[in-house]
């Protein structure tokens, strides 16, 4: 069984792992990236979900630094 130290220190890692990710210049570098593109042949629902999914990662308050 993992400490309770050992856990919160996990946690926090990965806190500032996503709040690193989420900065605007990694965001612009990412999105950039092939791995990180949609196909423009995806089917037509598949590209409604990906735009729903988009619109409310934009509401999304964003993380203070």
């Amino acid at each position: 069984m993992p400490s309770r130290r050992i856990t919160k220190t996990a946690a926090r890692l990965a806190t500032n792992i996503r709040s690193e990710l989420a900065t605007e210049s990694n965001l612009r570098v990412l999105e950039a990236l092939p791995a990180f593109q949609t196909e423009d042949d995806l089917p037509q629902r598949l590209r409604g979900l990906l735009d729903k999914l988009e619109t409310a990662e934009r509401r999304q308050p964003q993380p203070k630094r």
